[in-house]
């Protein structure tokens, strides 16, 4: 029998490393405008088998060849993924994405990347440190800025920016898949 730390001794065998792990609070947040995603190449490296334990999910998330990934990293923010779906006419569904997260810094130039997700689409990456996967929201039509907020002096959280992306707010603008796991992030394709 596996033994975490000398606690177990018996019963179900425990995987102790994936039992242990932080799940949900080291993630790192990769935001890559639209125009710079391949959708189609990034759907057809749909895994059949479990070689690289993804089975029916991505190996790759393609990005075109130059594409900047605007990278926060875990120590210095949260992601909170919020997604629900509706039903569509047809009867299937699509979904409406939400990524919450806060930025802590104080660089001019960390504020000039999440003031320019106004004027952007983006596809937001999630990767989770536990697991080392890579979560794909966005793909269908991309995601908008849709709150950007900060304390005001005297807060607690004052120096932080707490910031919303999510699906644009038009009816018909919905993604028609939920967030997709990758096992890596590939940039070396043609333009």
């Amino acid at each position: 029998m596996a033994d975490c730390d000398g606690l177990i001794s018996s019963g179900v065998e425990k995987d102790c490393k994936t039992v242990n792990a932080a799940v949900g609070v080291d993630k790192d947040l990769i935001l890559v405008n639209y125009d710079d995603f391949d959708k189609e190449l990034t759907f057809a490296t749909r895994e059949a088998d479990d070689t690289n334990k993804n089975i029916d999910g991505l190996t790759a998330i393609q990005l075109k060849a130059g594409a900047v990934q605007h990278i926060f990293e875990g120590t210095d923010y949260s992601v909170i993924p919020n997604v629900t779906s509706e039903v569509k006419e047809d009867g299937d569904s699509w979904f409406i994405h939400s990524l919450a997260f806060t930025v802590y810094s104080k660089l001019a130039k960390d504020r000039k990347t999440l003031e320019d997700l106004a004027e952007s689409r983006v596809i937001a990456i999630a990767r989770d440190r536990s697991t080392g996967l890579y979560e794909l929201f966005g793909a269908e039509q991309g995601l908008k800025l849709s709150g950007l907020e900060r304390a005001y002096v005297g807060a607690q959280n004052s120096n932080f920016y707490t910031i919303t992306i999510a699906t644009p707010d038009v009816a018909v603008v919905r993604e028609s898949t939920i967030g997709e796991l990758a096992v890596s992030i590939n940039t070396n394709n043609a333009s």
